[in-house]
């Protein structure tokens, strides 16, 4: 049997192992070279126990054998094998299931609160169990996102945006379980698609159908905006007690030639906004200007910032999941395509813990987990939706969420080790 020259090293120094090269069978499978580590560690910790771990070969997760894993990356047999090795995750477990009356098209996660909007023109809060515990009439039609701005003891404060032009701001205290609609911000003509809320949470900017972005602030006060433009004046004066008091944003970002599909912060003065024409750019929210474009070459659907690896991840209609540096100066410069999904990428989403990882959410029905160190294929698929997926989310104590057509939210439970630099 043919043997392979290899070494082995980690960034977990809990499971370092010396620095010398290894004669293995070229056969091995990730078993084998598995108990390779494990006996090696044992050598060395007599409390060693034992540790699943995974294998990457030139940033390439090892899916088959080695011998066909270095014959299809071309990888030759003379030389020594460089392999890294990481403790393996565990497929996320889906926890459970919460029923909606219409398609759950938004879901944002906090704490202990689930905030979610849906096609029956409502947003509802749920516990992190699953219990239904408010739903939050007040807007005439779809609720296309919702967010959280803050909690502040039993009072929180949150937004759900909706394709009747409107964005409301809602107060609610989770004590006595009671919700009020403290503004109605007003100023878009089309449908309000995105809403993303600033690290100072005094802030929010939303994108929409009419092709602007908008920034207003996050602050309740007792006081009325007045609305300039007649044709956006509710005609009745009840509907404006029913749902809060007027706001009118503080900034409109102009720019795009087709609909804003997706925005975020990516700190504190920056905005970033995808569009159907086919392009992200990145905003000065102090100063309303344009700073830089990033041109793809079809529509946008999703976009998600991560602050640890400062990577920017997209989903468009041609079923692909982009990853841009959103600091370069070729602004058509794409670091990765992560291919595996069979219909348009309707939602993605960074892991907060781990620089590494992202979901992304199909009209396919699949939620797929990612690993950027590997982007050949996803490390799983979350296949428990019966119809499109088109919202996903990931707190930061490791429940992934998506919502669907389904009418559906599922949580799945997922203990990624949060980073690869050791305990």
């Amino acid at each position: 049997m043919s043997q392979v020259q290899a070494r082995f090293f980690t960034e977990n120094k809990k499971y370092a192992i010396d620095d010398v090269p290894f004669s293995i069978p070229a056969s091995s499978e990730i078993v084998d070279l598995s108990n390779v580590i494990n006996k090696l560690l044992e050598a060395k910790h007599e409390v060693h126990q034992h540790v699943e771990f995974d294998f990457l070969i030139k940033g390439q997760f090892l899916r088959t054998g080695l011998a066909k894993h270095m014959e299809t990356e071309s990888i030759s047999t003379e030389d020594v094998v460089e392999i890294e090795y990481v403790e393996k995750y565990t497929a996320p477990q889906p926890e459970q299931c919460m029923m909606h009356d219409d398609w759950v098209s938004a879901v944002e996660a906090d704490g202990e609160w689930i905030l979610t909007g849906s096609y029956d023109k409502t947003a509802r809060i749920w516990s992190s169990e699953g219990k239904a515990i408010m739903t939050i009439a007040g807007h005439t039609e779809v609720v296309k996102d919702v967010a959280w701005i803050k909690q502040d003891g039993f009072t929180s404060l949150l937004l759900s945006a909706s394709m009747d032009q409107t964005a409301i701001l809602w107060e609610w205290n989770s004590e006595r379980n009671k919700v009020k609609a403290l503004h109605c911000c007003r100023g878009h003509g089309g449908s309000v698609d995105s809403i993303a809320v600033d690290s100072t949470r005094t802030k929010f900017c939303s994108g929409s159908w009419d092709k602007m972005l908008k920034i207003w602030s996050a602050v309740p006060t007792d006081k009325e905006d007045d609305i300039e433009d007649a044709a956006a004046r509710p005609r009745k004066k009840q509907k404006i007690k029913q749902i809060g008091l007027t706001r009118t944003p503080l900034m409109t970002l102009s720019g795009h030639s087709e609909a804003v599909s997706s925005v975020l912060w990516s700190d504190t003065e920056e905005v970033c906004s995808a569009s159907w024409d086919h392009t992200i750019k990145l905003w000065d929210a102090e100063t309303g200007g344009l700073k830089s474009t990033l041109t793809g070459n079809k529509v946008f659907n999703c976009i998600s910032f991560s602050p640890l690896c400062k990577r920017l991840a997209s989903g468009s209609t041609d079923r692909h999941v982009r990853l841009w540096d959103p600091r370069t100066r070729d602004g058509s410069l794409v670091l990765l395509s992560l291919t595996s999904h069979n219909g348009w990428v309707t939602a993605v989403k960074w892991s907060p813990a781990h620089e590494h990882q992202l979901i992304s959410g199909s009209l396919d029905n699949i939620v797929k987990l990612w690993d950027t160190r590997s982007s050949k294929a996803p490390l799983y698929d979350l296949a428990a939706h019966d119809d499109k997926v088109l919202c996903v989310d990931w707190t930061e104590r490791g429940l992934l969420l998506s919502g669907g057509a389904d009418n559906k939210l599922y949580t799945y439970k997922y203990s990624a080790p949060t980073s690869d630099d050791g305990a």
